[in-house]
């Protein structure tokens, strides 16, 4: 977790310099956890000074050793402390130690020592994540980026804190290759109700997911923040929604994981059988202790089988061995006297991509094409609450999703091709679930039926497409267009912000689209003569957008969008401007009651 940087405030140095020379220091562990799966990842280790002191924050405790030369040392007792404090919780999950990068960049201030408090404690390296803190004035990110691979390869695995704050840090993520990225807890507050923020937050992800780097969020502390999070694809999540700070998370253990079933239940889709559970080909996984011949022995009874999963005690995928990677290793001279008493955890890709059953087709598909060229084909990890279920092939996920297209593509209005009556129910019934506000607005053109029969279906054909493609250029990535038929439309918007800016923009642009199509003596009399639905001959006004938007509360409940819509119609097509917004919650009272 990264500090900020107030100013300077008179440092009481001996103080400081004895509470570091006694290590007078208590530490708190929280959680990083994935509420998909419904396990723990790892624990951060949170440093703090005497409860009565100056020190007891973290902020200026840390501030102060910087500024009198003893940042090294502080963070060297806050390792050892937070280390001994570790074993003793008996936790087996991965342990984060922040590190700043004028300390990372000193071998003897980290790589020694911590090695030899890891051996005595009887840690492995690769059950620790260093976490770079905020980026220090005249670090050179060059030679952090070779002490950040110096550490990879001897075990410890590597996170970047508060990603997107600020361009060192973008910087600097560009140059090394972490293992996790935290997003900054700027982007994660009241997510789900910025639209500018989801969109910056689904671009990190998508990065990161392309480079094989894990994204935590840090302070998540809203329900709303966490749905919206799931939906755009962070791995982890960390933050008061699922525990405080605690000097004894063994002992909220219990609480925590019935916290964490409760989450994952509520947001798992009620059938069983999902699409991506479809993919899943039940090879048999690798345990985390066998040796490199051995598991080239698995694999000689597995012809067809690309890749394995390797397992820990629980049946949680911890690694990914493929079967040429293990051929380069043993058909090397001497591959097999060199390599085969090794233990698999020693060869195996830690970065393996692993997907939960019950996720979404197109977050599945966006994450496995969104590697980068050199793994984009390889197998993934298909998991199941977490644990192992089977191993995914990318040729399948292909054709499902190719699939799921054309199934789309039968449902799709055959004008526009965009989502029909049955999409657009579905795009409904999920934007009511998400449990966060957003805008259903009803399209529909005035004077479109003499229009048509005064021109013809082929002019009135192309004003349709004309309408369709410029509101489809005005959607945002969250935001939903479908076609219902003929002139009318359905626009569902997750975001409510400069709701009338944008409406009054579409139909501006829809006006100069539109007259562009007008024959010219209409456009300069400013309307046509046709027949009315009485079959009489009269003068109509050029065609017109008129818009419902309906700004549906995170609360409220609606059993038919189509009878709202059919009963502010009249008040839309009167208004001067032609649209009409209302605001529904959960006092609105129903229309028609």
């Amino acid at each position: 977790m990264a500090f900020m940087n107030p100013p300077l405030a008179p440092i009481d140095n001996p103080s400081l310099e004895e509470i570091v020379a006694r290590r007078d220091l208590s530490v708190h562990f929280q959680p990083i956890v994935s509420v998909a799966t419904g396990h723990i990842l790892a624990y951060e280790a949170l440093s703090r000074g005497p409860r009565d002191s100056p020190y007891a924050n973290p902020i200026p405790m840390f501030r102060a050793a910087r500024a009198c030369d003893l940042l090294a040392a502080l963070e060297c007792g806050c390792r050892e402390r937070a280390i001994e404090s570790w074993v003793g919780t008996g936790l087996g999950e991965l342990l984060f130690l922040n590190v700043s990068p004028e300390v990372l960049i000193d071998p003897e201030n980290l790589g020694g020592r911590t090695l030899a408090l890891l051996e005595q404690h009887g840690l492995s390296p690769a059950r620790i994540v260093i976490e770079i803190t905020e980026q220090s004035p005249g670090i050179d990110p060059d030679l952090m980026a070779e002490a950040a691979r110096y550490y990879q390869a001897i075990g410890f695995s590597i996170a970047l804190d508060d990603l997107g704050d600020g361009y060192a840090g973008l910087r600097l993520w560009s140059q090394l290759n972490p293992d996790y990225v935290k997003l900054d807890r700027h982007f994660v507050s009241r997510l789900d109700e910025d639209r500018v923020k989801r969109r910056f937050v689904r671009s990190i992800i998508d990065i990161a997911h392309s480079m094989d780097s894990r994204v935590i969020a840090e302070g998540v502390e809203r329900e709303g923040e966490l749905d919206t999070l799931l939906e755009l694809g962070a791995d982890y999540c960390q933050g008061w929604l699922f525990a405080r700070p605690d000097a004894a998370p063994h002992r909220m253990r219990e609480a925590l994981e019935a916290r964490l079933a409760s989450l994952a239940a509520n947001r798992r889709p009620a059938t069983a059988a999902t699409e991506i559970q479809r993919l899943s080909v039940p090879l048999p996984a690798l345990d985390a202790d066998l040796c490199v011949a051995e598991a080239s022995e698995r694999f000689s009874r597995l012809p067809h089988a690309n890749a394995l999963a390797v397992v820990d005690g629980r049946s949680r995928p911890i690694g990914i061995l493929g079967r040429q990677q293990l051929m380069a290793l043993l058909g090397k001279r001497f591959g097999f006297d060199l390599h085969g008493r090794q233990p698999i955890t020693k060869v195996m890709r830690t970065q393996a991509l692993c997907v939960e059953a019950h996720e979404p087709l197109e977050r599945v598909s966006r994450k496995v094409t969104g590697r980068d060229e050199a793994s984009r084909d390889e197998d993934f990890i298909i998991t199941d609450g977490g644990r192992y279920l089977g191993m995914g092939h990318v040729i399948n996920l292909l054709q499902l999703f190719t699939e799921q297209q054309v199934q789309l593509a039968r449902q799709a209005n055959p004008l526009t091709q965009l989502p029909g009556n049955r999409p657009i129910r579905v795009a409904l019934e999920h934007y009511q679930r998400q449990a966060r506000g957003f805008v259903a607005c009803y399209l529909d053109l005035d004077n479109f039926k003499p229009f048509n029969d005064r021109f013809g279906y082929a002019l009135g054909d192309r004003m349709i497409l004309a309408l369709a493609n410029l509101v489809s250029s005005e959607l945002g990535r969250e935001d939903f267009l479908g076609h219902l038929g003929g002139d009318d439309f359905i626009l569902l918007l997750d975001d409510g912000k400069n709701l009338h800016r944008r409406l009054a923009g579409i139909q501006r642009r829809f006006i100069a689209e539109s007259h562009a199509l007008v024959p010219a003596d209409a456009r300069a009399e400013g309307g046509f003569h046709a027949k009315d639905r009485y079959d009489q001959w009269r003068f109509f006004p050029l065609v017109r957008l008129s818009i419902i938007a309906l700004r549906v509360g995170a609360e409220a409940r609606v059993e038919s969008f189509g009878d709202l819509w059919s009963h502010f119609k009249p008040a839309a097509k009167r208004a001067g401007n032609g649209r009409i917004v209302v605001r529904l919650d959960r006092h609105s009272a129903p229309v028609g009651k």
